[in-house]
């Protein structure tokens, strides 16, 4: 009866320490809001102010005439080869109506490069033709070669694909080869005239210089020269009635067109720009139906980690403010935004906006950044240089949606440097300035903005050319002010929207409708964050505390330390937007309670007490976990973290937290009861009531030892329990052994609180 008093009364205590936590949680849950405008607006249209995505029921060639440019840098450049070949499979996919390539100076001498390319035409089931745009020579010749009709501009060439093979040291070693590389060379010449229908001797005779080729007595190509053709001697009429290669004459494609008798739309696309559009559509689509009603249940969730802190943001302009020292000031600031703008999604926000003043800071939380959250956000994202968004703040506003800047403001100069300034190396400043390259490219070619802008503002040697236009000469790292980001080259502004005076005036703008919130740490907030940040030792003087109430009889100042603790560490955790809620902390007040159960009422038992002590540490863990990160995982959103790093700090404050109790209760065990402050904080009236500490000489106030007394284990030592002595019922530990229950004890050591057995 007496340990089922002390039960209750401990439990109470814990539950009277956190019941604070759960009033604020109890408030009834407001209706759900209005959709907002903007959610109406892509309900009826399919999209606001982006671009549509590719409808994938809809053919986007279909029965058109595309027209595809093709120069050396198509067919050399890796990526354009890869642009260019997704390319073609998309208009045999669509059905067009007939490819025409527009060759102009296509001039690579790698054969092996030459071949790859030839293949993907020759795979085109689409009708190809080719019109030579002035130079049709080398890999052109073999391009025009493998469309089924050729034609020229006037003053165009054709011919002269004697390409260059590499050089060997060995003369007749180079004579070998030449003649092998040239008979390959005929061989595919021969093949694609023979498919399309052109001269075989005429090929021949543009490869190789020892082919002769005559008709009658008149000479057309003469031994010793690889044959080239003008405009006017291609389309010569053979005895035959044919032409000798071309088909015609014509100025330009629509002529051409009309010419061959082809019907449909011509559209000319280049190949790279096709490929950046279409990864563009597909990654900036509207969010769908499915996504909505998630967000939906996510509100009306109720379930053990459902969100119930923080301001609703659904339908709301959220403004984030990048300041002078938001992107220098470490970690910190990076996770309040990454958190924010999570939460902004999740919510269903109409839109985030940056607000910047920036000179920079760290590219790495940057990168980390603009590479995952913002590249997995549905709702609208918008950058306002107010008036500066310099280094890592540049970047920031490349992987945005919008860039709208103050009137004189200025965006740019990314370079990377040092943590205090200074060169990080040649060798480390090249493998760093690629890697942000590359990722400035991709992000900007996902946002619609100019991928040599962003690369110029990371490079010092990025030349950038916009529609023939020049506007960075490479020389230097790249800053853009207003009038120059702002400038239409091409149908297109150079990078920024517009010029905005104020937040207002840009919401105003671009038409948004909702409630403009600034998410800022207030003081709560970065009283929680601290909290956050010192939850190891929380817990560690939390645990220490509840270890020693117990081993203590009564209630004092540890118990009451403990409580304290852990109801700070729950409530600051709830506040700093963790998991922790009433939720975590009844699994932890229950976990507690199977502890003292296991310690008081069945001893020995064993899973009261290691279900209880799973609970209690699973719930301190869960408690320290990012609830948006955590809800972000489990709505199964792109670029959520792996479970392993979800939990990866809280796992870490435990281990400390574990380590830290082990020193802080060796330390109590072995110099706190022979302090002043110790004897202070046992309380002495819990002290004469207590059965586990010697009674103390009524003059001299010393505690009676207990060394040397016999008697027996009224509970299975494992290694601590019960032992009675001398009519004295002590709390007890075994020295090295487990003890069962009726064996004879001997007391060997008795030091404060503790009382070591052997077996008598």
């Amino acid at each position: 009866m007496k340990n089922s008093r002390r039960l209750f009364h401990y439990a109470s205590l814990v539950i009277c320490g956190i019941f604070g936590l759960s009033l604020q949680n109890t408030a009834e849950k407001p209706p759900l809001a209005e959709k907002p405008a903007i959610e109406k607006k892509i309900e009826a249209t399919g999209s606001d102010r982006q671009t549509n995505p590719v409808d994938s029921k809809k053919a986007q060639f279909a029965g058109k005439i595309v027209v595809i440019p093709v120069g050396s840098e198509e067919i050399e450049d890796d990526e354009r080869f890869r642009d260019f070949r997704v390319l073609l499979k998309e208009i045999d996919k669509s059905k067009a109506s007939a490819v025409i390539f527009e060759i102009d100076g296509a001039n690579v001498r790698d054969w092996s490069i030459n071949e790859r390319f030839l293949s993907e035409i020759e795979n085109l089931k689409t009708p190809k033709y080719s019109f030579i745009n002035k130079s049709g020579t080398e890999s052109g010749t073999f391009v025009a070669l493998a469309t089924k009709e050729i034609y020229m501009a006037p003053g165009g060439i054709i011919g002269g694909a004697g390409l260059w093979p590499k050089s060997l040291e060995n003369e007749e070693a180079q004579k070998r080869y030449i003649a092998q590389f040239i008979s390959l060379m005929k061989v595919k010449a021969r093949s694609l005239a023979s498919q399309n229908k052109h001269r075989v001797e005429i090929v021949e005779a543009f490869i190789d210089s020892e082919v002769e080729v005559k008709t009658g007595d008149k000479v057309i190509s003469k031994k010793g020269e690889i044959l080239t053709l003008t405009a006017e001697e291609a389309v010569q009429t053979m005895p035959d009635g044919k032409p000798l290669i071309a088909a015609g004459i014509v100025k330009s494609i629509d002529e051409m067109v009309e010419k061959i008798g082809l019907s449909g739309e011509i559209e000319k696309v280049d190949a790279e720009a096709f490929v950046k559009k279409r990864n563009r559509d597909r990654l900036n689509q509207k969010t769908s139906e499915k996504t909505r009603k998630d967000r939906q249940e996510a509100e009306n969730d109720d379930s053990l980690f459902s969100k119930r802190s923080g301001e609703n943001m659904k339908g709301k302009i959220v403004v984030l403010e990048v300041g002078l020292d938001t992107l220098s000031s470490g970690e910190a600031s990076f996770l309040h935004m990454d958190r924010i703008v999570k939460k902004a999604e999740l919510d269903g926000a109409e839109a985030v906006i940056f607000d910047m003043d920036t000179p920079g800071g760290y590219a790495w939380y940057t990168q980390g950044l603009v590479l995952n959250s913002l590249q997995n956000l549905t709702i609208p994202t918008y950058s306002f240089v107010n008036p500066r968004a310099e280094s890592a703040g540049a970047i920031i506003a490349i992987g945005t949606d919008t860039i709208y800047m103050r009137p004189a403001a200025t965006i740019g100069s990314a370079l990377v440097v040092g943590g205090g300034g200074g060169d990080l190396g040649e060798s480390m400043t090249d493998k760093v300035t690629k890697e942000i390259m590359q990722m400035v490219e991709n992000v900007a070619i996902i946002k619609g903005h100019n991928p040599d802008i962003a690369k110029a503002f990371v490079s010092k040697d990025t030349r950038v050319e916009i529609d023939g236009t020049v506007v960075h000469d490479g020389d230097g790292v790249l800053n853009l002010n207003s009038i120059r980001a702002t400038e239409i080259i091409g149908g297109k502004p150079v990078l920024a929207k517009g010029i905005a005076i104020d937040l207002e005036d840009l919401v105003e703008q671009e038409g948004l409708t909702g409630e403009i919130v600034k998410a800022e740490a207030l003081g709560m907030e970065a009283i929680a964050g601290w909290v956050q940040k010192f939850s190891f030792l929380l817990i560690m003087v939390g645990l220490a505390g509840a270890y020693m109430e117990m081993k203590a009889p009564g209630f004092g100042a540890p118990g009451l330390i403990s409580v304290l603790c852990f109801s700070i560490f729950f409530f600051g955790n709830h506040m700093a937007g963790n998991l922790a809620g009433y939720e975590l902390a009844v699994v932890f007040v229950i976990g507690i309670i199977l502890i003292i159960v296991e310690i008081f009422l069945f001893p020995g038992l064993i899973f009261p007490a290691l279900i209880g002590t799973l609970m209690v540490l699973g719930s301190l863990v869960f408690a320290m976990g990012d609830r948006v990160d955590f809800q972000w995982k489990m709505d199964g959103k792109p670029g959520a973290l792996p479970w392993e790093d979800l939990f990866s700090g809280a796992m870490m404050n435990l281990a400390i937290a574990l380590i830290g109790v082990g020193l802080i209760l060796w330390w109590a065990m072995r110099f706190l009861p022979e302090t002043r402050f110790g004897s202070w904080m046992i309380l002495k009236e819990s002290i004469a009531g207590g059965a586990s500490i010697g009674e103390r000489d009524a003059e001299t106030g010393i505690a009676e030892s207990y060394v040397g007394l016999e008697g027996i284990a009224e509970s299975a030592l494992r290694p601590a329990g019960k032992g009675r002595f001398d009519k004295k019922f002590l709390d007890i530990t075994a020295d090295g052994e487990f003890i069962e229950t009726g064996t004879a004890l001997k007391i060997v050591k008795h030091e404060g609180s503790r009382i070591v057995v052997e077996r008598a």
